[in-house]
């Protein structure tokens, strides 16, 4: 979707609680999103249905996820999160791009309506592999701390939520598998 209009990114940029990141971001410097006024999560909400990741839902869980997410504008070569992080996070990649990297070797590059992070949202082990963003990338990060809360408050929603994020966990396993069978079978 890296279509975002320059009007929905001016707004993030300027009207939201959105942290811009430069070169490096602690997991820590993110902070709970508490609460955004109507017009501030409506926007977010319609920004995230232009992307893939958010087809399966309608507008309403849409706009109420947005309650729960927090946007991040990261500048090209910045440290979105790194190796061995604790940041119990999902990321879903409204613009833009980043680049996973696992020991200073490039493994795939994430682009808009992809996501990172499942595994640490859900059993909030240390991150697997670093991400860098390749260009400006917009992403809307959910805590597991936020996660916990929408499922409370609407459980319908966070079981489909926690339902799209078991199919993601299972389709990155299958594709490792498939590559894991493939070196296996050059030796």
């Amino acid at each position: 979707m890296d279509s975002l209009s320059s009007t929905d990114l001016e707004f993030i940029l300027n009207k939201s609680n959105s942290q811009m990141i430069g070169k490096s971001m602690k997991p820590n410097d993110r902070q709970n999103a508490a609460g955004p006024p109507q017009e501030k999560y409506a926007r977010y909400a319609h920004v995230l249905q232009k992307t893939k990741w958010a087809r399966e839902f309608s507008w309403e869980h849409t706009k109420k996820i947005c309650l729960y997410i927090e946007p991040v504008i990261a500048k090209p070569g910045a440290i979105v999160f790194k190796e061995g992080d604790t940041d119990k996070s999902l990321g879903i990649i409204v613009k833009g791009a980043i680049d996973i990297i696992k020991e200073n070797t490039r493994v795939t590059t994430l682009t808009s309506s992809q996501t990172f992070g499942e595994m640490a949202l859900i059993d909030g082990e240390p991150r697997s592999a670093s991400g860098i963003a390749v260009k400006e990338t917009v992403i809307f990060f959910m805590t597991q701390d936020n996660l916990i809360r929408l499922t409370q408050d609407d459980p319908q929603l966070g079981v489909q939520l926690l339902w799209k994020i078991s199919k993601l966990i299972s389709q990155r396993l299958r594709q490792t598998t498939g590559m894991l069978v493939d070196y296996m079978g050059e030796y």
